[in-house]
């Protein structure tokens, strides 16, 4: 209590602000990355000495002649080492940035730690934040790596890994900024609408990763009908139904048009509830998911679409983990 009130402990919370503000610079980077075609343009992983860039000519050589032996490259055998670099240094970019996210959790904590600024729990907290981190970095190569083999495309339940794990590092850090702030106290009807909020977008959220790594935003893009019919026009392309659910990218396309529906139809539920912020933001998301897929899938507004889809889940864990049961009001008092 003392931290606080002699203004030690407001720095810390600027600090977890800017890590989550700096994973969030890292899931854009991310997605553009994948949107541009570059994730698969460094064919190795190597967490320490990947960290310099090649300089020389001779170096630029040798890791196009690395590339070369990709499927990714066979698959447009027409790429100059100028069509190279700009796709190795997307890739780079996302990767360094990553990197440096662990820098920015121990060496501030260390400052904090010497100076008195921490209190008891924040050790473990940032012990388990470096795992979260370590693991994302180890689910990435582990994406990467399904498009090296055969098909020069990155495994869809690979990419949902590892934009799933993202939202929990989220989650987590939401988690921690909300131990540094003063309790809400709210109705049960507010707490079961978050709760349940929460599940159906980190459900709406998933959806959209398999509709990115399956590249189905592109199958149809009218809106609100998918091309002449409201639903997909083949259910059933593939003999079973798990193919049909997870591969078929009409019905993937199909699935995540009714999240979005679902999520705005309870953003009115939520404006009567007292969560206009939220309402608010899930609005703007639909809309940018609308032109994100009549305008097929521009970087730029694809990469701000994902962003705030996961930035929309953070805010819901913020609210859900700054409240508290509001007793009186439920007893009836």
């Amino acid at each position: 209590m003392q931290m606080k009130e002699n203004g030690l402990r407001p720095a810390f919370r600027y600090w977890l602000m800017f890590v989550i503000g700096w994973v969030f610079l890292t899931m854009a980077l991310g997605g553009a990355t994948r949107l541009l075609e570059a994730g698969l343009s460094i064919v190795d992983w190597r967490p320490v000495t990947g960290i310099m860039p090649p300089i020389t000519s001779t170096q630029w050589q040798q890791e196009f002649s690395k590339y070369q032996g990709s499927p990714d490259f066979k698959a447009r055998s027409l790429m100059t080492l100028a069509d190279f670099k700009f796709i190795f240094w997307w890739e780079y970019a996302h990767r360094l940035i990553a990197r440096m996210l662990g820098f920015f959790i121990i060496v501030p904590f260390l400052f904090f730690w010497r100076q008195g600024r921490t209190i008891s729990p924040d050790g473990k907290r940032v012990l388990l934040l470096l795992f979260l981190v370590g693991m994302q970095g180890g689910l990435g190569w582990f994406m990467v790596q399904s498009g090296l083999v055969q098909i020069p495309r990155v495994s869809h339940f690979r990419l949902l890994a590892h934009f799933l794990w993202a939202c929990l590092i989220l989650s987590y850090l939401a988690f921690w900024l909300q131990q540094e702030s003063t309790k809400i106290q709210r109705r049960r009807g507010q707490r079961i609408y978050l709760h349940t909020l929460s599940f159906l977008c980190v459900v709406q959220l998933a959806l959209g990763a398999m509709v990115a790594g399956s590249r189905a935003g592109y199958v149809f893009n009218t809106f609100p009908l998918m091309g002449d019919s409201w639903g997909p026009p083949v259910f059933l392309i593939y003999d079973g139904w798990v193919e049909n659910l997870f591969y078929n990218q009409f019905n993937l396309q199909f699935f995540h048009r009714i999240g979005g529906w679902v999520l705005g139809l309870l953003a009115v539920l939520g404006w009567r509830l007292g969560f206009r912020e939220l309402t608010l933001l899930i609005f703007l998301q639909f809309i940018l998911g609308v032109f994100t897929l009549v305008l097929r899938v521009p970087v730029s507004l694809a990469v701000l679409h994902q962003v705030l889809g996961a930035f929309v889940f953070f805010r819901i864990r913020c609210l859900l983990y700054s409240s508290k049961l509001d007793l009186d009001h439920n007893l009836g008092r």
